[in-house]
């Protein structure tokens, strides 16, 4: 063999070797947080949080057991539940000014953040968190329903390879399947992500409950991370499923009870973005959704490789909107806790089209009572049908029928006297 030869084989060998390194670099980053779950977070009392060993291929392989493997058990008679058949109350009749905008905060320097954190609407509500107001080039990326411990590992180790700290808003029912406690202790406990309340489930639209079953939608989510987690977990923000409801004052009042900072929307849906363009909407503070999909995945690391090379940071809602970490204790038996009924009384507040809200559910109903609305046609959202009924509601008063349910309305509306369509 020439020496030219040689010289091309071993430079060869060595671009192979060089390339197997980089493989396996990038292979044990992924692993490592799969080879322990450790105490990266002190809970109150100093002590470990209660974990499980781990093998090397444990995380990774979450949920490969699939149909051989086992769900944790928990079903709905394990949660405290009140009576979810409680009748229907009207809103209470102490009237309450109109909601005014909150006024824009001024710079606190003891409060760095308060000019990064958007404002209430209206006194009663919490904050939507639509978009951080920064320059920093920070960005959250969200992972919405954590439908398996699989899917839901991929992404976490992609996330990992970027550098990247996700939120993970996964429903109550997926966080009961095989393999997820696994998956979000690892996550949580090693990688630092963070955890935050999706519902239980995907079926019902909190605005379209009533007031038992929004609340138990709430906090059996919150239950089943705990439970999953092996300690009483508190989350900071709540995703409504299909973004709907953000305006209502009765969630607004139960999340706030439970110690909830707000409502978690999003800037941009990845799940709609294409792919060639994902990068193009990168700017500081913007949140980023994306649903546990081969598509989403595909997209996201699309979106975090953009960001890198654009120098930005990933980060989690509490750091993007200076908020501490969710805290968390340790306790004998989440399941013992019983569901805290809303006990904070709604009084009524301005309505308007576009509105998905109890009240206007509550309302629909009034007018059907008095056949201004067709029978059937209560689904809790403020249309024009809700609209024009409203008017003519208020024109046989003597109203101005502006079609929008303010106080003075809706006291009208609720007394006993008020008249019917025929009156």
């Amino acid at each position: 063999m020439s020496l030219r030869s040689i010289h091309r084989r071993r430079r060869a060998q060595g671009g192979c070797l060089s390339y197997s390194i980089g493989i396996l670099t990038v292979t044990a980053l992924a692993l490592v947080a799969a080879i322990f779950i450790t105490n990266r977070m002190k809970p109150s009392g100093g002590a470990n949080p209660p974990v499980a060993a781990v093998t090397d291929d444990s995380f990774v392989n979450a949920g490969t057991q699939g149909d051989g493997g086992h769900d944790m058990v928990l079903t709905a008679r394990d949660f405290q539940l009140g009576d979810t058949d409680a009748p229907v109350l009207t809103p209470s009749p102490s009237p309450t000014p109109e909601p005014t905008p909150t006024p824009e905060p001024t710079y606190n320097p003891d409060d760095p953040y308060a000019l990064v954190r958007p404002q209430p609407t209206a006194e009663g509500f919490l904050p939507v968190f639509l978009k951080a107001n920064t320059t920093e080039k920070m960005i959250a990326i969200t992972l919405d329903e954590c439908s398996g411990a699989t899917i839901t590992s991929e992404f976490a180790a992609a996330a990992v390879e970027h550098g990247a700290k996700l939120t993970l808003f996964p429903t109550g029912e997926n966080v009961m399947k095989a393999g997820m406690d696994i998956t979000l202790k690892t996550c949580l406990f090693t990688m630092g992500f963070e955890i935050e309340n999706r519902c239980y489930s995907t079926i019902s639209k909190l605005y379209t409950l009533n007031d038992t079953m929004m609340a138990s939608e709430i906090w059996k989510q919150s239950i089943a991370v705990s439970y999953a987690l092996g300690v009483r977990y508190h989350p900071h923000f709540l995703r409504l499923y299909g973004g709907d409801g953000e305006n209502d004052g009765r969630t607004h009042a139960y999340l706030a009870q439970e110690g909830y900072y707000g409502i978690a929307h999003w800037t941009y849906n990845g799940s709609l973005m294409e792919e060639g363009k994902i990068g193009n909407n990168l700017a500081p503070g913007n949140i980023y959704y994306f649903k546990t999909t081969q598509e989403d995945l595909r997209r996201m690391n699309v979106l975090m490789d953009e960001a890198q090379v654009q120098g930005y940071e990933m980060v989690t809602l509490n750091r993007l909107f200076g908020y501490e970490e969710n805290a968390y204790e340790q306790v004998t038996n989440v399941l013992a806790d019983a569901m805290p009924e809303l006990t904070t009384p709604v009084a009524y507040y301005f309505m308007k089209p576009g509105d998905c809200t109890w009240a206007t559910n509550l309302l629909q109903r009034r007018l059907i009572q008095l056949d201004y609305l067709p029978e059937g046609t209560a689904d809790g959202v403020f249309g024009n049908s809700t609209a024009a009924a409203l008017s003519a509601f208020q024109a046989k008063l003597g109203l101005v029928a502006t079609g929008a349910a303010d106080v003075v309305t809706q006291e009208r509306l609720f007394a006993r006297d008020a008249p019917s369509v025929d009156e």
